[in-house]
Parts: structure tokens; C-alpha cells; sequence
């Protein structure tokens, strides 16, 4: 066989290879790096038809970081806080506004955290997760935003054949290490994902007879599980919790109660 064609074969079995390796490698099919789970939308019984839109969600498990804050005294201290990196895409025909709320709550210990975006703290996080950024370079490559930034501009819509044109941010909780540091399972309730708004009212209820409006938001559900404490923390402690079914689950969810 000629030098030729073994050059060609070569040649070719290079470019194969380069074809493959981010579906080997990193991305997957749709562009996903290992770790990281796409959600897409589905219609719920309470969707207004041809009214509702929702955005399309990513995420990864929530981490575990020490950072550089203060004590209860305001002195400066280590501080342990938890975060969750995610980004967000639309397919609707319109730019959307995406205004975030992270409520992580304990199924297990049954406290409530709300995501907490201290400037001082977002940045020593956006900065560990993203090595790009600089004193000169503040967005950085992902141009991680904190829940308030990724509020401020509306996500930009995506054509239905051409790739996602990502938004990406953090959410942090601050209290975790003081308030529920043996957590074992939670969920993160992620609401402002879609404009879906319901209202539900309750049969008289004694002693007064009293009608209560329930005030409905879609929102999107993820369940987790550590397998561990705050006596032996590690940073990637927690999973994705797979053993109940899907971890992801879109809901109606109760945000205001209304008495009449």
C-alpha cells in the first residue's frame, strides 16, 4: 500500500476523531457538559392556551464553597454558603423577562432558604466558577449573572432550529451552615421561569366561614440528596435525587394566600 494512502487514512481517522470527541468528551448532543441536565417546558392542566410561555432551564447539583465573609459579629470569617450554577434559554416567538426566585427547601428538616446575592460573595463564587474572569475582565467568558443582573434584561428568543442563545447565572444561599447544616434532601423551587399565574379558592372554612384565594405560580421543581453533613463537607456532596422518579417536575405551586 502506497504512503499515499496510508496518509489519507490517517488523515481521515483524525478528522473523525476531532468530530466525536466533544460528544466523547464534554457536549453532548445538545451542547450539554458532563453534570449539567437540561428541563424543557410542558403544558400543565392550568396553562392558559396560547398565553403561557416557558423558558427552558439547565442546571447542575448545587455545591458546597467556603468563601471570604463575616461572623455574626461582622468580623471578618470564613463562611460557608451554597450555590447552583444554571442558565436559561427561550423558544418563545418574544423576548421574556426572567425575574428569579431560588427558594431551597428541606423536606427532611423543613426549613425554607430564599437565594441571597451578596455582591461580595457572587463574585468569589462567579470567579471560582469561571477562571476567565479578571480585574479587566469582569463578565468573564459565561458572564455569570446573580439573580437581580439576569432580571434586568429580557431573555432574548431563540430561533426553533438554530442553537440556544444562553443566559447564564448563580444562585447563592447564605444560610445554610447556621440554619440546616444536616440537611440530607431537599428541593430547589425555581419560580419566574413562566408568566403561568392561576387562581384556586377554598370552600368556607371554619370558624368564620372564611374563603381563601390561592394564588398559583408555575415553577419548576428539582429534588436533591447529600449523603453527608457539615461534619465531613465536600464541595460536590450533593446529587441529583433520581431514586424517586424524575428530579424535575413542573408544578402550580402556592405563592400567595388571599382572605376574603
Amino acid at each position: 500500500m502506497s504512503t499515499n494512502v496510508h496518509r489519507r487514512r490517517f488523515l481521515g481517522a483524525v478528522v473523525l476523531a476531532a468530530a466525536i470527541a466533544p460528544v466523547l468528551l464534554g457536549q453532548d448532543s445538545r451542547g450539554l457538559q458532563p453534570g449539567e441536565r437540561n428541563v424543557d417546558p410542558v403544558d400543565l392542566p392550568l396553562d392558559k392556551p396560547r398565553e403561557v410561555w416557558t423558558l427552558h432551564f439547565r442546571y447542575k447539583a448545587p455545591r458546597i464553597m467556603t468563601v471570604n465573609g463575616f461572623d455574626k459579629a461582622g468580623k471578618p470569617a470564613k463562611q460557608t454558603v451554597w450555590y447552583m450554577w444554571y442558565q436559561v434559554y427561550n423558544r418563545s416567538s418574544d423576548p421574556v423577562y426572567f425575574t428569579p426566585e431560588f427558594e431551597l427547601v428541606t423536606r427532611d428538616l423543613k426549613t425554607s432558604h430564599l437565594d441571597e446575592p451578596q455582591p461580595y460573595i457572587f463574585k468569589q463564587v462567579k470567579e471560582f466558577e469561571d477562571r476567565t474572569v479578571t480585574d479587566k475582565n469582569e463578565k468573564g467568558e459565561l458572564n455569570l449573572l446573580s439573580t437581580i443582573d439576569i432580571s434586568r434584561r429580557p431573555i432574548p428568543a431563540s430561533k426553533p432550529e438554530g442553537f440556544p442563545r444562553l443566559v447564564s447565572g448563580l444562585a447563592i444561599w447564605t444560610d445554610m451552615a447556621d440554619r440546616a447544616p444536616k440537611t440530607n434532601i431537599f428541593s430547589v423551587y425555581v419560580s419566574g421561569l413562566s408568566n403561568g399565574v392561576a387562581t384556586e379558592q377554598t370552600p368556607p372554612l371554619p370558624p368564620n366561614n372564611q374563603v381563601i384565594t390561592l394564588v398559583k405560580r408555575k415553577t419548576l421543581r428539582l429534588d436533591f440528596v447529600r449523603r453527608t453533613d457539615d461534619a465531613t463537607p465536600g464541595m460536590t456532596d450533593i446529587r441529583v435525587d433520581t431514586e424517586g422518579g424524575q428530579p424535575e417536575t413542573w408544578v402550580y405551586r402556592t405563592t400567595t394566600k388571599l382572605v376574603k
